[in-house]
């Protein structure tokens, strides 16, 4: 019997290869096969939000593949991450491969990719949960909305490109009102005081001043400062008051989930959150360990869930009991709570096997998988151990102080009485010194009288909140119920490649481009991007996979608040309507210019006026972008208005007056760069390109290099009596260096262009013909282009493609394309033999060491 399992990497169906027999064919969808457009907004907003699917830019040839596979299969096995989106990515799947077979689906869901686990997986075959596929859905069409809609609106008022997101705009809030509550806090002056007391016999220990009068206190300014000292400086002897030994118990830490291990691995590898779940899925996915082949090292890295399972726990608990002895078990398993959303079903992130320890990984692991690798299995392994143990002493010693007052000084030390859990999980940072007076402070006995060897002051100003690291922001987004596991890395990556935040020194700052698309934001749509409501919306999300809520439902309940909200938002700076009708009554009687075509556009005046006019009698408002455009309009007719101007109130004809200041001074720049234009023979310029032979348009990524299309558009702007730009004009310098040899007067060309420079080499057809001086050679090719190339033409395992706001970011596309060109002798430039440098150290490592 033919079986078909389809999985969304390669490396996930590379691994799973090895584990099942010749009867399972292991196909890769590479991700999604369908998503929303990438151009247009692509949900039916009318039509109970319907998502309008299309294929994804990869997914053509995949699916031509899978459906092949699918007519030969006998039964499907539909294998992608046990999540939301895995579970969206297999409904998509089965819709887009039904009509090419007849033979059954299953979902088949595992949490680690282990031979067992696999298997187990294929025993208890299930359905789609359609619920799991409705809250991705509502996810998905809810954020193109939002995005969709709101981004336009930061295009207008801020910049070009910016983008707002539903939870990255919140997560970029917190940033921003962070950063703006450090630069408002005033630091405020305090005072610390600690003792040096001596015991009769010599010994020593420091206190600090914890209560006066047995209260809190503050001590704000030196000269307050001095008083107390001298307080307690010329009150009584002081003598040891109350003592306490007490023993104090640590409980071993939970398993990760996403966003702790996200957390811990920000704080102690600083590592990304990006980086490491790049990371984790390389060990979910599979790593070749030797002879037994491929296996995925951690269980599945996307979860909310402490559970673990009881076969995992119990192996926890042989391998504690064989590795550190039985004191270290606990006499019963340590099991852990879940927060309310959790879903249980979900494990936490531990190694699939406990005795692959991290020593014994090492040699099939590169640094980076290595260190994330050993703090999940520490953090796994000590989960499931003792608490440790401590002794916590604690000794108070009153002085009655000169003025009467009562000063009480605390002392503590804890001594390690048993690491518990702390043996595998973390060291002991307790100093020499601390144990040294740990042991004077449990020697000593009420009433013991003391004497004062020292006293010592600091003088410190209170602090503001810290920066948020990426740890502290996903701490944060997670306890307001922001966002979930899935999303954390994608949130913070999106912040910081839009610019809106950068990190210093670990720490997230908000740009001046961030500040801005914020501060618009939560003045436009306070609602919308209120952490309150973000949570709220997560939490529909949730009701929804449990089944409790229709996703229409929660659409049509949002879009009724979302509609308004950017209605107003998109006219919240109108400009009053009476001023608008004041404007717009100027024009009685006005006659327009004619069209005026420049380049490719045509300028159409009254055109443009009766559309705003139309638009005006609509609605009864125009934006306030199209308000200043009126008012430049009334600027560049001011003559023809004539004295109707005078008519407009005093703080309107201030607002025309100064545009009509503007349009003078635009118009003598213009007069300047038509006489710049004139001075020029362009004419003459173009002409020696009539006879040129142009290369064929090159397509290169998303864009297509057309050197012919590209020079008539700067003729048709320049004859048109615009002079050219000087970048413009470097571009003609380029082409006329590529071209020389086919130009027709190419001395006229260096006279206008100062091209000389730029002669073609000696021997070449321009030279020979027309006598020039020959160029110097052309540069050679960056001598370390041939080896690296080379390096990576054995690469087999690329990376998958990361998409990045509009670019994906392919390696394997990245390299053929180089290769390709330097095969047809072109001369790469610095910047792509850089990017080259680094993608071959970033294979370099294990793919060479283990034949990969």
């Amino acid at each position: 019997m033919s079986k078909l399992l389809i999985v969304e990497s390669p490396t996930k169906a590379r691994t799973i290869g090895k584990m099942l027999g010749k009867d399972y064919t292991i196909i890769a969808s590479m991700g999604h096969i369908r998503d929303l457009p990438e151009r247009e907004l692509g949900v039916d907003i009318a039509h109970n939000f319907a998502p309008q699917y299309v294929d994804t830019a990869r997914s053509k040839s995949v699916v031509k593949e899978l459906r092949a596979a699918a007519r030969k299969a006998d039964e499907i096995y539909l294998a992608p991450d046990p999540d939301r989106e895995g579970e969206a990515i297999a409904w998509h799947l089965a819709e887009v491969l039904e009509k090419s077979t007849k033979s059954p689906f299953y979902r088949v869901s595992f949490h680690e990719i282990t031979r067992s686990a696999i298997e187990k997986a294929l025993s208890e075959k299930g359905k789609i949960n359609l619920n799991l596929v409705d809250a991705q859905q509502a996810r998905r069409v809810l954020d193109r909305i939002v995005g969709y809609q709101v981004s336009p609106l930061l295009w207008s008022r801020i910049e070009k490109g910016s983008s707002a997101g539903r939870v990255q705009s919140v997560a970029l809030r917190l940033v921003v009102e962070r950063e703006r509550a450090i630069k408002a806090f005033q630091p405020e002056e305090y005072w610390i005081f600690s003792l040096v007391f001596r015991t009769e016999d010599g010994r020593e220990f420091t206190a600090r001043l914890f209560k006066i009068d047995g209260k809190d206190f503050r001590v704000a300014t030196g000269p307050e400062a001095e008083a107390l000292i001298a307080a307690v400086k010329g009150g009584a002897a002081p003598a040891v008051g109350q003592l306490t030994t007490a023993e104090r118990k640590r409980n071993a830490p939970p398993p990760f989930t996403t966003s702790t291990l996200q957390q811990t691995a920000n704080t102690v590898l600083h590592y990304s959150a990006t980086n490491t779940m790049r990371y984790a899925q390389q060990l979910y996915e599979g790593i070749d360990i030797g002879e037994g082949g491929s296996v995925g090292l951690i269980t599945y890295m996307r979860t909310d869930s402490v559970t673990i399972a009881r076969e995992a726990q119990e192996a926890a608990r042989n391998f504690i009991r064989e590795s550190y002895g039985e004191k270290y078990l606990p006499e019963k398993p340590n099991f852990f709570r879940n927060k309310s959303s959790a879903q249980e079903a979900h494990e936490a992130i531990r190694p699939t096997d406990v005795r692959r320890t991290p020593e014994a990984m090492a040699p099939f692991l590169d640094p980076q998988q290595l260190k994330l690798y050993t703090l999940i299995w520490r953090r796994f392994v000590a989960s499931q151990m003792a608490p440790a143990l401590q002794n916590l002493t604690t000794v108070d010693v009153e002085i009655s102080g000169k003025d009467s007052h009562n000063y009480l000084f605390r002392a503590t030390a804890t001594v390690p009485v048993f690491a518990g859990f702390g043996k595998v999980y973390e060291e002991s940072k307790k100093s020499r010194d601390e144990s040294r007076e740990a042991e004077v402070l449990g020697s000593l006995k009420i009433g013991d009288p003391l004497s004062i060897r020292d006293l010592d002051t600091e003088q410190k100003f209170t602090e503001p909140p810290p920066r948020y690291s990426e740890a502290a922001l996903i701490k944060e987004l997670e306890e307001n119920g922001i966002g979930r596991p899935s999303t954390y890395a994608t949130i913070l990556r999106t912040i910081q490649d839009r610019a809106y935040v950068t990190r210093e020194q670990g720490k997230l700052v908000p740009t001046q481009l961030g500040f801005n698309v914020n501060d618009f934001l939560v003045e436009r749509l306070p609602e919308l991007f209120d952490v309150g409501f973000t949570a709220k919306m997560e939490q529909e999300l949730d009701e929804i996979e449990e089944g409790k809520v229709r996703w229409t439902d929660m659409m049509t309940e949002f879009y009724a608040k979302f509609a308004p909200w950017l209605e107003e938002a998109k006219h919240s700076d109108a400009p009053p309507a009476e001023e608008v009708g004041a404007l717009l009554k100027l024009f009685d009687g006005v006659e327009f210019d004619a069209p005026e075509k420049v380049g490719r556009r045509t300028y159409d005046d009254g055109k443009f006026f009766r559309s705003l006019r139309e638009q005006f009698e609509k609605d009864g408002k125009i934006t306030a972008k199209q308000f200043q455009a009126l008012l430049s309009l009334a600027a560049k007719y001011r003559a023809r208005i004539g004295d109707k101007a005078a008519l407009l109130p005093e703080q309107l004809q201030s607002a025309l007056n100064a545009a009509a200041a503007e349009h003078a001074e635009r118009e003598e720049k213009r007069g300047q760069s038509q006489a710049a234009a004139a001075a020029i023979d362009y004419a003459g310029l173009f002409a020696a390109f009539d006879q040129v032979t142009f290369e064929p348009p090159t397509k290169k990524g998303r864009f297509t290099y057309d050197d012919k299309k590209f020079l008539l558009s700067l003729k048709r702007q320049a004859l048109d009596g615009k002079a050219l730009s000087e970048k413009q004009n470097a571009a003609l310098r380029r082409m006329a260096a590529k071209y020389r040899g086919q130009l027709v007067n190419p001395e006229l060309v260096d006279s206008i262009l100062g091209t000389s420079a730029l002669a073609a080499p000696e021997g070449s057809a321009g030279g020979a013909e027309t006598g020039t001086a020959p160029a110097a050679a052309p540069a050679e090719q960056d001598p370390r282009v041939a080896p690296l190339l080379e390096q990576l033409s054995h690469v087999t395992q690329w990376a998958e493609p990361v998409k990045r706001g509009r670019f994906t970011y392919d390696d394997r596309e990245f390299y053929e394309s180089i290769a390709k060109q330097a095969a047809s002798g072109r001369i790469l430039s610095a910047r792509q033999v850089a990017a080259l440098v680094k993608m071959a150290a970033k294979y370099e490592t294990k793919q060479e060491e283990t034949g990969k």
